[in-house]
């Protein structure tokens, strides 16, 4: 994209990855408590950080990789594991792959950078920790190794040798940090998790605690949606930004989406709020399922049961109001800790999506034992609401976070439907077995490839999504109307139908 196209479809830039370098400034701002996650990965040890789908990891990241160039005393290398060789392959295969991904991002930072030394193309961890000493000393400096999309929910085995090479490789010359999900469990044996890294959870679904947050977001990116004349008497700027946040549980990606459906109204009411959740919760939260669904790999048959456990939960918090007993929905939700173990990846999965948030680790319920405290999607809550509607006490009460946290027993009945099926053995991601028409237009890919682009594809012999991703840039620039606009696209496309 040429500067032009980039304002325009400034909206469209949803991933931090996927903005040009040029521009990362312009469309990010960080707050003070973001400032400190950037200090601490710029920070001497291994750090991993831990978040949802589009909570801002790979904008942490890239800042803190921004910011670390501009010093002489480190050398930063950022390095997206969007690498669908190490999808595909364990082992030794996955660790040949990792090196030989991690060299050429490595001569291409000293490249760049135009600094007087080398680096080998290595096969192997030993080469690599050779390498990497050999480097660091040549250049005077710490180095410190960015890995952005390390896990992926639905090929877990590989994540044990990655966590392998993450420990392996860390040393007092190379800090290593790596973004994480929610869901990621297994680290291997020879990882711990809390002894060989510093853990960072990334939530800002409490506005009460971030209430500068939001609105500094909006006041960097949409400038037009600061203005206090866009907005009713009953509604401010910041009242705006927050509830909006507040509403897709702190997530940023869902956030931006949101604020992009206001851009052309020109009077913005809790009405207007209003009519914003309940788009969301129709044509953005549930469509997401299916689009994760077939990139969960072994874990696809369970995103019905998540489908379920959703209902269940927003449906707990709504019954009160429909029984008269509450006039609004409560927006947290306390749930015994067993219920939460019989169900973990099913919550791990609703988290990764946004439908909730995990608040607080442990509280006591009143009934005897304990259990997390989730924050619920607010666009969900309302539209399973009885009168589907935005009021200024539900308003009031949600932005302030004043409400009790609602309770599910362990003796309850909320999840005795849900029955959890019997998983395969792990296996590839289905996305790949997949026809092309599934990356066409449509609420799961709503920036998706049209019909024609679809025809041209096929007429070139390729058949499914993972014939497409093995296709070069040359290969595609060699198909009739599939020029460099369209090659981009289409990557973007492949990235959103893979990547977690």
């Amino acid at each position: 994209m040429n500067q032009m196209d980039i304002e325009a479809d400034s909206g469209l830039i949803l991933a931090a990855e996927e903005c040009p370098p040029e521009s990362f400034q312009k469309f990010h701002s960080f707050s003070s408590h973001d400032d400190v996650i950037v200090r601490k990965i710029m920070a001497h040890g291994p750090v991993l950080i831990r978040g949802g789908r589009g909570s801002g990891k790979s904008a942490l990241l890239l800042e803190a990789h921004r910011r670390m160039k501009e010093s002489t005393s480190v050398f930063p290398i950022y390095v997206s594991l969007r690498y669908l060789p190490l999808l595909q392959s364990d082992g030794p295969e996955y660790v040949r792959h990792f090196c030989i991904l991690l060299s050429e991002h490595i001569q291409k930072e000293i490249s760049q950078r135009a600094l007087a030394a080398e680096f080998p193309a290595v096969t192997d961890e030993m080469q690599l920790q050779l390498g990497l000493a050999q480097l660091s000393q040549t250049l005077g400096r710490r180095i410190v190794l960015l890995f952005d999309d390390a896990a992926h929910i639905g090929r877990e085995k590989p994540l044990e040798v990655f966590f392998d090479l993450f420990r392996t490789i860390s040393s007092n010359l190379v800090s290593c940090k790596a973004s994480i999900y929610p869901g990621v469990t297994k680290f291997g044996v020879r990882f711990d998790v809390y002894n060989d890294s510093t853990v960072i959870d990334i939530s800002r679904s409490d506005v009460t605690s971030f209430e500068e947050f939001f609105p500094g977001v909006v006041r960097a990116r949409y400038p037009d949606l600061s203005d206090r004349s866009r907005f009713s008497d009953r509604l401010s700027p910041k009242q705006f930004a927050n509830i909006v946040g507040r509403a897709m549980v702190g997530n940023m990606r869902g956030f931006i989406l949101a604020c992009n459906r206001f851009m052309a109204e020109s009077k913005i009411g809790i009405p207007e709020v209003g009519k914003c959740l309940l788009e969301m919760a129709q044509d953005y939260y549930w469509p997401l399922m299916d689009e994760v669904a077939p990139k969960l790999g072994v874990y696809e048959p369970l995103i019905e049961p998540a489908r379920e456990l959703i209902d269940a939960i927003v449906e707990n918090s709504v019954r009160p109001v429909k029984a008269g007993l509450r006039p609004v929905a409560q927006d947290r939700v306390l749930i015994h800790r067993q219920l939460v173990s019989q169900h973990m990846k099913l919550f791990e999965i609703s988290e990764y999506l946004g439908f909730v948030s995990r608040r607080e680790a442990s509280r006591a319920l009143k009934s005897g034992g304990r259990g997390p405290v989730f924050a619920i999607n607010l666009c969900s809550l309302l539209d399973a609401s009885p009168s589907n509607r935005l009021t200024t006490e539900s308003f009031d009460e949600w932005l302030s976070g004043s409400s009790e946290a609602a309770e599910i027993h362990v003796s309850g009945q909320a999840f005795s439907s849900i029955k959890m099926p019997i998983l395969a053995e792990e296996h590839g991601l289905g996305i790949l077995e997949k026809q092309l028409d599934v990356l066409a237009k449509s609420p799961a890919y709503p920036y998706g490839l049209g019909p024609n682009v679809i025809e041209r594809l096929k007429g070139a012999g390729i058949g499914s999504v993972g014939e497409l991703v093995q296709k070069s840039d040359k290969d595609l620039d060699a198909i009739d109307y599939i020029g460099n606009v369209r090659i981009q696209q289409i990557r973007d496309v492949l990235n959103q139908a893979i990547w977690m």
